[in-house]
């Protein structure tokens, strides 16, 4: 049974995850892609969120022991963040989203039904104060699956007229440079699925890259039907914290986040077949606009047992940077061995 505070009245009696919010209002192209199924609010500026997980998805599956892909709070996340922007703070359809940090922690794996119907954000998303035309939002959650909490995440983002978005977007961008041109790269060679905890070669996104020594390029197809959901004009946030994620595990499994090599690689050898080994640690800043048509390089390296500090370079340009945590069922603390303190 729900707290009280977050129980379903009457308004939601008959909540059913195979409903969703209209996927305008997450700025989704295709239903199969929402991940909200309703929304009520509790009190000035808090919502409970009901969420509409799917049974099976190209990167949000389960593994065998029932455990969810974590990364399914961060997009789940994002979508409430611009689901209530537009709701109750009055934030026009025509505005751009543009992320500015990502964090969540999770204090064992997410088991849910499986299909989100016993999961619930109790979410608090504010407007801070500021110009009267400028909409920068917060949002802080409590991970609820079955009554109980699980972890916690927290957002922060604008909301851009198209005109500020124009503005923004060019701000920094990177410029290609005669380098660039000078010899094609030679195709990137992508890495073997069970190698990143995937089980489809088209949810691989890092390839082996020689010429960048100890990171990895990213791959962008921009028409992947789940990260590539709408046309972009720059790399997805999405895409760069899957890549993370991607990282870590080959990391790992290479002997880096633990002093015994065997026992990191025998680990993430099981999280690829199955158990719960995955992201439990995720604190993440978006810092500048990649551009689609020149090469990202991504980097991992350990800092502790478990823990990462993760990156995503274009040429001299850091685009985004985590720190980032996995195990299995540890308790947090453990994890967290070596990393700064998360600010949740």
């Amino acid at each position: 049974m729900y707290d009280t505070d977050i129980a379903p009245d009457n308004e939601l009696a008959g909540h059913c995850a195979d409903a969703h919010v209209s996927r305008t209002l997450v700025h989704k192209a295709a239903d199969r892609e929402v991940l909200l199924s309703a929304a009520h609010p509790l009190a000035d500026d808090r919502f409970a969120v009901w969420v509409r997980w799917p049974h099976d998805h190209l990167l949000h599956g389960r593994s065998a022991d029932g455990a969810r892909d974590s990364l399914i709070v961060v997009e789940t996340m994002r979508q409430a963040g611009i689901y209530l922007s537009h709701r109750f703070h009055d934030v026009p359809m025509d505005h751009a989203f543009v992320l500015h940090s990502f964090d969540f922690h999770l204090s064992e794996p997410i088991r849910d039904l499986g299909n989100g119907a016993d999961v619930v954000l109790d979410i608090t998303v504010q407007r801070e104060p500021g110009k009267p035309n400028r909409f920068r939002l917060t949002s802080d959650a409590d991970i609820l699956v079955g009554g109980r909490s699980v972890g916690r995440a927290a957002m922060r983002w604008d909301a851009l007229a198209p005109r500020q978005y124009a503005v923004i977007r060019h701000r920094g961008a990177g410029v290609a440079t005669l380098a660039d041109f000078t010899e094609p790269p030679a195709a990137p060679q992508p890495l073997a699925p069970a190698a990143v905890g995937r089980d489809r070669d088209d949810a691989v996104l890092i390839a082996d890259c020689p010429q960048d020594s100890g990171g990895w390029r990213l791959l962008l197809d921009t028409g992947h039907p789940a990260l590539f959901d709408h046309a972009s004009d720059h790399v997805p946030g999405m895409v760069i914290v899957e890549a993370f994620r991607q990282a870590v595990l080959v990391r790992a499994a290479q002997g880096a986040a633990v002093s015994a090599a065997e026992d990191a690689a025998a680990r993430v050898t099981e999280g690829a077949s199955g158990a719960a080994w995955g992201v439990r640690v995720m604190n993440t800043e978006f810092l500048m606009f990649g551009e689609l048509d020149q090469p990202v390089t991504i980097f991992a390296e350990p800092t502790g047992p478990d823990a990462f500090l993760v990156s995503a370079q274009q040429g001299e340009r850091v685009l985004a940077r985590a720190r980032v945590a996995g195990g299995t069922t540890s308790p947090l603390a453990a994890l967290t061995a070596g990393m700064e303190a998360a600010a949740c």
